[in-house]
């Protein structure tokens, strides 16, 4: 029965994904899509998004929009 309290429950165990490249050395990743994307961002294959106002560069476009809406601009 479910609610025997000796009952051990098997949990299936899944290794988190990691990153080898880079000097990553085994970087681990909570999603598989966190590693591709970390991958796409190491190897250059996506544009970096610059601030409009201060030149400065993010691997993200969601880092450089706070960092424009929170007026953190040094120009």
């Amino acid at each position: 029965s479910s609610s025997d309290p000796d009952q051990v429950r098997v949990l299936s165990f899944r290794p988190k994904p990691q990153c080898w490249d880079h000097g990553c050395n085994g970087r681990e990743f909570s999603t598989f899509s966190n590693l591709l994307r970390h991958q796409r961002e190491k190897s250059g294959v996506v544009a970096k998004a610059e601030c409009p106002i201060c030149g400065a560069v993010f691997t993200r476009t969601t880092a450089r929009n706070i960092h424009v809406a929170q007026g953190k601009c040094k120009g």
